[in-house]
């Protein structure tokens, strides 16, 4: 394999094994990930995304596709935004509307940003979002078995050590929905900081790869 970098990473984390979802998390994950969707958008790809808490910036694309050689304008004319900024926008985009617009683009490509941000707020009971959280889930899980290729942007901070990976989320701390997605995605790129600056890390089943950002 050649040698990898953040930028290819986050171009690797664009194609995950089939009927597996892959993941962007950190901080800085969003303006990543839309720098990495200027090749294939330019390459004639259409790509669907879902974004959660306002991640999307146009401009982050405009001015991949510029320093690629291409054109802008035509790069961004191949993406097709919703937004949900609550928890039950959320699952009803990813539940209802997501297959059909996957379809009335013949897209085969789907970020949702933002989904653990938007489980953050206080006044959905616990129970309640963890209900939404499972059916958001098992609603991509199903579009990724039908071939589509999903990939997960999440800009909340990863705590430091292994905690992240727990299995499932813990009751007092709403945090545990990014760790869980962290453990579902494969591949999974970690953004992060430790007391020698910013860094990130690629997981996938078969071995991790780390470096400065």
């Amino acid at each position: 394999m050649s040698p990898v970098d953040i930028e290819r990473a986050s171009s690797l984390c664009l194609s995950p094994p089939p009927g597996k979802m892959a993941g962007i998390f950190g901080d800085g994950a969003s303006p990543l990930a839309l720098r990495a969707l200027a090749r294939p958008l330019l390459h004639g790809e259409t790509v669907v995304a879902v974004d959660g808490g306002n991640r999307f910036d146009p401009y982050e694309i405009g001015k991949a596709a510029r320093a690629l050689g291409g054109n802008g304008k035509e790069a961004l004319s191949r993406i097709r935004v919703s937004r949900a900024f609550t928890c039950h926008q959320m699952e009803a985009l990813l539940v209802r509307k997501l297959p059909s617009a996957l379809a009335r683009y013949d897209a085969r490509l789907a970020l949702v940003f933002g989904l653990p941000e938007t489980f953050t707020d206080a006044d959905v009971p616990y129970a309640e979002a963890c209900r939404l959280f499972r059916s958001c889930l098992f609603a991509l899980r199903r579009i990724a078995r039908k071939g589509t290729r999903v990939v997960l942007v999440g800009k909340a901070e990863l705590p430091r050590g292994a905690g992240y990976l727990s299995p499932t989320p813990a009751a007092e701390n709403r945090a545990g929905f990014l760790r869980h997605l962290v453990r579902t995605a494969d591949p999974a790129l970690l953004l992060y900081r430790d007391e020698n600056g910013p860094r990130w890390e690629l997981r996938t089943d078969a071995r991790a790869v780390r470096g400065r950002c």
